[in-house]
């Protein structure tokens, strides 16, 4: 909850808080939309010139429209605050991503970083818009995938940088700013973006915010004067054609920058056409990133040339009698002659009027290509880029690349593609069927949970949600079960009080919460029961909510229906008559019903381990209530896939089993995926938020499990 009101909005939640300011979602009342609203921080909120800048650059940014950029709908002042109204993206942002990773492959890198330089050659080309804080933060991932850049509604255009120019703060967050913005030269333009997203394709490759050991002050200090190591230093499984890219993009000089968004998307397209260096390495110490040098093996003594006064005089006179060619025949090739690698002495030629004749060529010797060793070249090439998709679980791509193979030897390597294309579709379907059992787990333990709770209506919403869930269609049918159960649920108070029908026209007795109520029974009706006093001179309606507990338990007793046998079932479950809640749970039937008892005994088995741990030994620390929670039996269960048992493992011991855990690339794969799944369902629990160390161990021993090479 907070005290902040806006007119015209219900504020629902903060999502994030940053220096600019805090950002909320929010429901936006006339149109009944979902919206997010950055309310900016007071020291802008209470400067007239800083708002009307700011209510300007964000009309500019409204005015854009397209799919990568999340829109701006509104910027004004409200009940004191200034504030941007978004569109909210129902999704999470590069950095989350990011941390949750530690480290994203470089493909998928790539592909978030051709889509922000889209989206921000756009933003330029229309309106002249810098952002000016590129950081894995403002890049939201939307639900379907999309990616979208944020906050453009505080960036700056090339025509109102002199205001930008007459204040002292600078905009920017330090891991990712451009030289020039520390300096304040200004103006500014799209370069200062470029730069800063070659920071986050640093980042997102190497999991490491560029001068993440520096204080902020010398972070930004040093994105002018010091370098950051290559990439490859860090991830060895970084392309080279990558470290290009990011060189030439954080080239400190913006004068020798890539010019424009023209520029980089076109060395991007390189990029994916090749895993080779698309341009030669920048001057030493010009980028903020240090390309790795490539150590050549040294020429021995013996081999090197020895520089004579000769061999100097016959280059001369070579090079004089070339120049005299050119200046008699007008030859134009002479300057397409690239450099010698080593100086070679060349024999002394005599210089005449006449173009010396061409020494003759001796004919290279035919050698014959070795067929068999050319295709197993390509298969090897074809293995290693399928290892590749199988590394970062791009199946379906990697399927499609087999399918569509046009490199060399495609009729050769036909069968090797089809049996790879067979073993690809295998493992997809594999990993979306483990993907889709761990969501259904998920499902009935949120859902169970909420039943055992007595939230009926809770419970059915989510099943409501799972219904949509194109993971869980092929448990449709019992899923339409449960839905129908806890539907028919909520109808029970109606059917409880028609167990009074037969009642109608006497005199009856009726237990309320306040005591008995007598008087004559003359119907039943929109849950209530209509009775008159016993005088006939008054006429009282009791509700449903009025009728005592015990009558209430009395009335659905009489009920010979699954919905009833539910409720009695939960309710002898809480208070601990389990032989009797199973035989009513029986009679309900359902998959939710099954799950109910499984629950049960997975909490009473960790009571039961609670109090052997508590008979003469010290507290449980909570044992019991962690291992009846359904988001720790989610976890265990998911855990149990990379080989590690949580079952009978001490909880001050958990962190280092699972650190531990002897995973193989493709189970950390596969749990990697479900625990995208799990997060989902459970990422705001309790358990989350109070054991995130386990799940965080569990990610890292995944990472290291998937960074293995193969086999």
């Amino acid at each position: 909850m907070t005290d902040i009101t806006l007119a015209g909005f219900e504020l629902i939640e903060k999502i994030g808080e940053g220096g600019m300011g805090q950002v909320w979602k929010a429901r936006q009342l006339s149109l009944d939309r979902l919206v997010a609203i950055k309310l900016l921080p007071p020291r802008l909120s209470h400067d007239p010139e800083s708002i009307r800048q700011i209510i300007k650059e964000a009309r500019t940014a409204a005015k854009l429209k397209h799919s990568g950029i999340v829109h701006v709908y509104d910027a004004s002042e409200r009940d004191g605050h200034c504030c941007l109204v978004m569109e909210f993206v129902d999704g999470y942002n590069v950095g989350q991503w990011i941390l949750r990773k530690k480290i994203l492959s470089y493909k998928d890198a790539l592909v978030v970083i051709e889509s922000v330089a889209v989206a921000l050659k756009y933003a330029w080309n229309e309106a002249g818009l810098i952002h000016c804080d590129i950081k894995p933060e403002n890049i939201m991932v939307d639900h379907d995938g999309t990616i979208k850049v944020a906050d453009l509604g505080l960036s700056i255009t090339r025509d109102s940088q002199g205001a930008v120019q007459a204040t002292d703060e600078i905009a920017g967050t330090p891991g990712y700013i451009s030289p020039e913005q520390v300096h304040g030269d200004v103006p500014l333009d799209c370069r200062t973006d470029i730069y800063a997203l070659g920071c986050c394709l640093y980042h997102m490759v190497t999991g490491v915010r560029p001068f993440h050991e520096l204080s902020d002050s010398a972070a930004m200090e040093a994105q002018s004067s010091s370098q950051i190591p290559d990439p490859r230093e860090i991830v060895s499984e970084v392309p080279a054609s990558v470290c290009s890219l990011i060189e030439w993009m954080l080239i400190k000089n913006r004068e020798h920058r890539l010019a424009d968004w023209d520029a980089v998307l076109k060395e991007l397209h390189k990029v994916h056409r090749s895993s080779m260096s698309t341009r030669e390495a920048a001057p030493e110490g010009a980028s903020t990133m240090r390309r790795r040098v490539s150590v050549a093996a040294p020429i021995p003594e013996t081999q090197k040339p020895k520089r004579s006064a000769g061999g100097r005089i016959a280059i001369l006179l070579f090079v004089g009698t070339a120049l005299a060619a050119v200046e008699w025949g007008g030859l134009r090739w002479l300057s397409h002659i690239p450099k010698p690698v080593a100086v070679i002495p060349i024999p002394r030629l005599v210089v005449t009027n006449a173009l010396p004749k061409p020494l003759p060529v001796a004919p290279k010797p035919h050698v014959p290509t070795d067929h068999n060793k050319e295709i197993e070249r390509a298969t090897a090439s074809i293995r290693k880029v399928v290892n590749d998709f199988i590394a970062s679980g791009d199946f379906a791509k990697g399927i499609h690349w087999l399918e569509t193979y046009s490199e060399g030897y495609v009729k050769e390597t036909a069968g090797l593609r089809k049996e790879l294309a067979d073993s690809l579709n295998s493992k997809k379907n594999m990993v979306e069927a483990q993907l889709a059992e761990v969501e259904w787990t998920n499902c009935l333990l949120s859902v169970t949970s909420c039943v055992l709770s007595g939230k009926y209506s809770v419970a059915s919403q989510m099943v409501d949600v799972s219904l949509k869930n194109e993971h869980l269609q092929s448990h449709r049918s019992e899923l339409d079960s449960v839905h129908r159960l806890l539907d028919d649920v909520s109808c029970l108070p109606d059917k409880m009080l028609k167990t009074y029908e037969p009642d109608i026209g006497r005199n009856v007795v009726i237990p309320l919460v306040r005591g008995p109520f007598i008087g004559h029974l003359i119907a039943v009706r929109d849950r209530k029961l209509i009775l008159k006093t016993m005088d006939q001179s008054a006429q009282v309606d009791l509700r449903f909510e009025e009728i005592a507990p015990t009558e209430r338990q009395v009335r659905l007793a009489s009920l010979d229906l699954p919905e009833a046998y539910l409720v009695r079932g939960v309710a002898a479950y809480s208070t601990g008559k389990d032989d009797e809640a199973e035989v009513l749970l029986a009679k309900a039937g359902s998959v939710l019903c099954s799950m109910l008892k499984e629950c049960r005994k997975a909490d009473m088995g960790a009571a039961a381990k609670g109090a052997e741990m508590t008979s003469g030994s010290p507290a449980d620390n909570g044992d019991s209530t962690l291992r009846a929670d359904p988001a720790f039996i989610a976890f265990a269960k998911l855990v149990k896939k990379g080989g590690v048992d949580l079952a009978h493992c001490d909880v001050s011991k958990m962190k280092n089993v699972i650190e531990m855990a002897p995973l193989t690339r493709e189970t950390a794969l596969q749990a990697d995926r479900a625990m995208d799944a799990f997060l989902e369902v459970y990422g705001t629990s309790s358990f989350a938020e109070k054991h995130a160390d386990l799940i965080l161990a569990f990610q890292s021993s995944c990472g290291k499990a998937m960074r293995q090479k193969p086999d």
